[in-house]
């Protein structure tokens, strides 16, 4: 909910203003602050492959800084990183991307993000090598049917299962 922060996340990876950016939970209670309404099928889908390679884009709520995304909408994950589980229920919902310059590749190490973004961060936290280079897959929870994206991990047949 720091409008300054967001901004500054902003600015260390040259990310274009008007892309949202995503939210990461640590656990399904902290929803609400993310989100009044959560679709019956997202719901579903985060039931099912949450902590996981899943994004979900959901209505936003009013409640959070408007730079956070130019649409009445926001993306909310809940990785399957234990560290990252912990620091999320420790402090609650936090505005993130990837740890790379805008339009680079996705760092798998602390020396890659060294690479991108030393001297643009306070803080590399080092939680050795990240298996996935693979982004989320991306669904849309808005309308009647999800509606996918971008193609991530879980795949389109994962998904349809899940909301059979």
């Amino acid at each position: 909910d720091s409008e300054a922060s967001i901004r500054q996340l902003f600015l260390a990876k040259g990310r274009n203003w008007t892309k949202a950016i995503a939210v990461l939970i640590g656990e399904m209670e902290q929803l609400p602050i993310v989100t009044p309404n959560l679709p019956p099928a997202a719901l579903e889908l985060a039931s099912r492959f949450w902590p996981g390679a899943l994004t979900l884009i959901v209505p936003r709520n009013i409640h959070l800084p408007a730079l956070i995304s130019p649409l009445p909408t926001i993306g909310v994950r809940m990785p399957n990183h234990p560290f990252a589980l912990s620091l999320l229920r420790q402090t609650g919902p936090l505005a993130t991307t990837s740890a790379n310059l805008s339009g680079q590749t996705s760092p798998l190490t602390a020396r890659d993000v060294i690479n991108q973004l030393d001297g643009k961060v306070d803080l590399i936290l080092d939680g050795g090598f990240s298996p996935g280079n693979q982004p989320s897959t991306v669904i849309l929870c808005t309308g009647h049917q999800p509606m996918i994206l971008r193609a991530g991990p879980v795949s389109l047949e994962e998904i349809q299962a899940a909301l059979e």
